[in-house]
């Protein structure tokens, strides 16, 4: 369980690095139209590690389809980026919390509960699943940064000088 642990903490940490001084104006700036912000993003996630909480704690099953209950549920979330990146390092946390307490078998059982409707449950998955969805978004979030710092002509934040991007 151990690496699962570090996995789930290093991921953690880079999201509070990739989130670090952001600006009101970078929390819902689009790089078009109709492409999400990182203010949708981080709202997503936090409804999403919500979901996560209650398999690793009440061994519920992730949501497959939304019923007007959930949607009820998901609808209540607002918009507030400040909020939902506290809620969200807080659910993250505990996730973790919960996690190093499980034994490899109480995970197995918890993640076929989990991931049963879905037809792909593997026996660790709910050890991963949330740090991999969480790291994809953390790609796509410092993408966002750095495309808004480029279009107002300053460098990138992350991996500005990468001698394997040509220039």
């Amino acid at each position: 369980m151990q690496p699962l642990l570090e996995m789930h903490n290093r991921i953690l940490q880079g999201l509070k690095r990739t989130l670090a001084d952001i600006s009101p104006e970078e929390v819902d700036w689009r790089p078009l139209p109709e492409a999400n912000n990182i203010n949708t993003i981080v709202r997503h996630l936090r409804i999403e590690a919500q979901w996560h909480l209650d398999c690793i704690e009440n061994g519920a099953a992730m949501p497959l389809k939304v019923s007007p209950e959930l949607q009820q549920s998901i609808d209540a979330v607002p918009m507030d980026f400040e909020k939902n990146w506290k809620e969200l390092q807080d659910l993250f946390v505990q996730f973790i919390e919960r996690l190093s307490s499980l034994t490899i078998e109480k995970l197995k059982q918890q993640s076929m509960i989990a991931y049963k409707a879905f037809g792909r449950a593997t026996p660790h998955m709910l050890s991963f699943h949330q740090a991999i969805h969480l790291a994809g978004h953390m790609g796509q979030i410092s993408s966002i940064r750095n495309l808004y710092r480029k279009t107002r002509g300053e460098p990138a934040l992350f991996f500005p000088d990468n001698p394997t991007f040509p220039k």
